[in-house]
């Protein structure tokens, strides 16, 4: 009969051999959110030093504000008249 406990350990152990040699050569990093070229870990924001980098990055921020605000208008526009003819106020349209 097979011994599936023992099995189950070598495997195990296998397993974390290979990951401790895998991770042994390979040193704490990151990659650039643009370029996905190898950055320091703890850089913050998440980008190499390129000029190209830093602009697309800026460009993605104003991205994400003006998409939050956009958002935030169509909730507006679209649950505005359904909470105003909830709490009894006539909606013209």
């Amino acid at each position: 009969m097979v011994d599936a406990k023992a099995i189950k350990d070598k495997v195990s152990k296998k397993i974390n051999n290979t990951k401790s040699k895998i991770s042994s050569h390979i040193t704490a990093h990151k990659h650039c959110r643009i370029c996905g070229i190898n950055i320091d870990s703890r850089s913050d924001p998440r980008i190499c030093k390129s000029d190209e980098c830093s602009a697309a990055l800026e460009k993605r921020g104003k991205n994400d504000r003006m998409m939050r605000i956009m958002f935030f208008i169509f909730v507006l526009i679209f649950f505005g008249p359904i909470l105003l003819s909830a709490l009894g106020f006539a909606v013209v349209g």
